[in-house]
């Protein structure tokens, strides 16, 4: 129970593959209206991805739309963490979930969507507990703006 109590606070976040943790693109973007940021896990993704300037007006013509789908996560095997757990957090070990991250984007006369596997893994180990920084949509938006830019 101890150990257990212990791990929920003993995680980071991981990018995988290791290429997109330094990924930046440096050129122009293009302004985006979200029509539905009430999806806040994935507005916030794509925000923090830095793909679009994304504007709140929704009056801006210049502006493609577009509109969120909800994040799908298919769970990884949780059976390594039952190392740590016997380890008391020792062995640090990772769950690489993965993640369906889907949007459309709007433009006049078209519509394209757009669907992104992220690949961000919880890394469980004992001495994460010093890392205060624990951003899921950081990671994610990392992953989303090297899959966008290198796809595209």
């Amino acid at each position: 129970m101890i150990a257990s109590s212990a791990l929920t606070s003993c995680y980071t976040y991981k990018i995988f593959p290791t290429d997109n943790r330094d990924f930046s693109y440096q050129g122009p973007r293009t302004t985006a209206y979200v029509t539905n940021p009430e999806l806040k896990k994935e507005y916030s993704i794509l925000v923090r991805s830095k793909i679009f300037n994304v504007t709140t007006d929704s009056l801006d013509n210049s502006a493609i739309k577009i509109k969120l789908f909800p994040l799908q996560r298919k769970l990884a095997c949780g059976q390594p963490i039952v190392l740590t757990l016997l380890t008391l957090g020792q062995i640090p070990v990772l769950l690489p979930d993965n993640y369906r991250y889907t949007f459309q984007e709007i433009y006049p006369g078209d519509s394209q969507f757009k669907s992104f596997d992220l690949h961000v893994a919880t890394r469980y180990w004992f001495w994460d507990f010093l890392y205060i920084k624990k951003d899921f949509n950081g990671k994610a938006g990392q992953t989303l703006s090297a899959q966008y830019f290198v796809t595209k």
